[in-house]
């Protein structure tokens, strides 16, 4: 047969009854992946509305008990949400406490909120079901809320209205002359006056509940950040490890695109300096320009153990800042480019 030719052509007739008779076959089996696929697709969005509302479901009963719970204290709000004691208290902390350089400007404040006015913010903090529940080991609430506790939504409105502006400016104060060396290095000296014009805003705010198996790796933060404060929020009975990490950087330099910079992807190596502790009613300052900070709660850290905070960022309105790039030489404003395939600001 194989003399003859006859056996190849036999097999081409062979595949060619196959092939047809497959067809009909293999497009029964696209169409059904294709009906799989979108049920599960189905599936998952009836799961995921079931879950959204039983969410909300919690929500709303917990903000009905609040509520009733909570209305001698909201009654007594008037007196306590005082703006001008308390602000007045948050520029005496912050100026009275030092100014530390190693491994970069960077200040730790103590007592920065009136005692009543500190168990206030606790007071005020929602069970964890109104924090998103995307991760469970890093969760954020952005204020203003959609709807959430009375309590929480007046004193966390008036921490970021009244608080949060009193912190800007008196950070602002303590950190100027550093300021000035920062917009040296990533403005040039004679772009310093226009951007010493530039209005400041309190900016990014969240309050954050972190658990065991969180690790935030040694960053710096979006590069329009002049600085970051982070208010620490431990309540009676929470230990003092498990705060923010310091780090310097070996070989370190301005970053060289405007997102989070992560040191380490770029070859640079970090060394811990030391950890702030996680201490009630105080507030960690730092200049957003050299070295990085950090965060690592570790899988085996105590069950139930949890670290609220409250974060956000001072730094210039981009209608101020872009104008001021777009005037830098190329050398400079190269650097305030986008990483390539960058997924976010912040990793959390």
């Amino acid at each position: 047969m194989a003399r003859t030719g006859l056996l190849p052509r036999l097999r081409a007739l062979w595949k060619t009854d196959v092939d047809g008779a497959c067809k009909p076959l293999r497009k029964d089996v696209r169409q059904l992946a294709s009906r799989i696929d979108e049920i599960e697709r189905e599936l998952a969005e009836a799961s995921s509305r079931a879950r959204r509302s039983d969410r909300l479901a919690t929500q709303l009963r917990l903000t009905a008990v609040l509520n009733d719970r909570q209305c001698a204290v909201l009654a007594e709000l008037p007196r306590l949400l005082d703006a001008q004691r308390i602000t007045a208290d948050v520029g005496r902390a912050i100026d009275s406490a030092p100014l530390l350089t190693d491994p970069y400007d960077h200040a730790v404040v103590e007592g920065l909120l009136p005692a009543d006015i500190y168990q206030l913010l606790l007071d005020a903090i929602p069970p964890t079901t109104f924090f998103h529940d995307r991760d469970p080991i890093k969760r954020d609430i952005r204020f203003p809320m959609e709807f959430g506790p009375t309590l929480t939504a007046m004193v966390w409105g008036f921490f970021d209205d009244v608080i949060r502006p009193a912190i800007r400016g008196a950070a602002l104060g303590k950190f100027h002359v550093p300021l000035q060396r920062h917009f040296d290095e990533v403005f040039g000296p004679e772009f310093r006056e226009q951007a010493n014009a530039m209005p400041q805003s309190a900016i990014g705010g969240r309050l954050m509940l972190r658990v065991p198996g969180y690790h935030l790796d040694p960053h710096r933060d979006p590069k329009h950040t002049m600085l970051t404060c982070l208010l620490y929020l431990a309540r009676p009975g929470d230990g003092e490890d498990y705060g923010t990490q310091i780090f310097r950087v070996t070989g370190d330099a301005d970053a060289s695109y405007k997102q989070t910079y992560y040191p380490e992807q770029e070859g640079h190596a970090c060394e811990l300096v030391k950890v702030v502790p996680f201490r009630p009613n105080s507030m960690l300052v730092f200049l957003n320009s050299r070295g990085a900070h950090g965060a690592t709660i570790p899988a085996d850290a105590p069950p139930g153990l949890e670290r609220y905070s409250y974060q956000f960022y001072i730094a210039p309105l981009n209608e101020a800042l872009a104008p001021l790039i777009k005037a830098l030489p190329a050398d400079r404003r190269v650097k305030w480019r986008s990483k390539p395939d960058h997924p976010g600001d912040h990793p959390g």
